[in-house]
């Protein structure tokens, strides 16, 4: 529910009524933003548009170029391991492994050890 009030510039301004918290966080936030030097509701009113804009850095970073990087790399790596585990299956069957299957498997796990290097590297260099 809320009440609008004309001010003396004109532009009408609503009051918010429902605003509910407990006596510890009234004297909190009062005192937050007594520290800013500013009133409570623009106290409020600039926290909400923080908030706003930490949820757009979040979703920028989520979205961002390393994460698609890191994808891009981990669905790599999910490909080698399905290669691994195909050679795996085929040994179990059969208890005889390949020359050929096994510098398969040996190149994928060197792959796989290229691929988180150069995922810290990523890591390294966001942080």
């Amino acid at each position: 529910m809320t009440r609008r009030k004309q001010t003396k510039t004109g532009v009408p301004r609503t009051r918010i009524i429902s605003l509910r918290v407990n006596e510890n966080e009234a004297r909190e936030l009062a005192c937050l933003a007594e520290r800013r030097g500013v009133t409570l509701s623009r106290f409020l009113i600039e926290a909400a548009k923080q908030a706003g804009d930490i949820d757009k850095a979040r979703r920028d970073a989520e979205q961002g170029p390393v994460v698609r990087e890191l994808q891009r790399i981990r669905a790599e790596i999910w490909r080698i391991g399905h290669n691994v585990n195909q050679v795996a299956h085929n040994t179990n069957r059969d208890l005889a492994v390949s020359a050929e299957q096994e510098t398969s498997v040996v190149t994928a796990v060197r792959e796989c050890g290229q691929l988180v290097e150069k995922v810290s590297e990523v890591v390294r260099k966001r942080c």
